[in-house]
């Protein structure tokens, strides 16, 4: 719904935009890695908004990282756009897609014996 709305926004726009085609092609395609990824992602939100956190200004007088408010929703969490949350997600997800897709393709040594 965000995207409908915030469509000229690019960063908001580019995030959301590929978080909704990357999580309906592994809903509909390889449901069950949802299962095993969620909750490990949870658990790396936490970390993740400890540093990402820092870098925008919650714990140090100037920050490291600036963001444009016209680019974004301008919704924080924190100091953290709402975004850079997303941004994780699809950033993770990706990344242990591809692993797995590789994993299939191309099985380790040990896996062959």
């Amino acid at each position: 719904v965000s995207l409908l709305y915030f469509y000229d926004r690019w960063y908001t726009a580019v995030n959301f935009g590929y978080a909704i085609v990357l999580l309906a092609l592994v809903y509909n395609y390889k449901r069950e890695t949802l299962q095993v990824f969620f909750p490990v992602f949870f658990i790396l939100l936490v970390p993740f908004f400890i540093v990402n956190g820092f870098l925008t200004g919650s714990w140090i007088h100037e920050q490291v990282v600036w963001y444009n408010d016209a680019e974004n929703l301008g919704i924080r969490i924190g100091t953290v756009p709402i975004e850079d949350s997303i941004y994780a997600l699809t950033m993770l997800l990706t990344v242990f897609v591809l692993m797995e897709k590789f994993s299939e393709k191309y099985p380790s040594q040990e896996e062959i014996s």
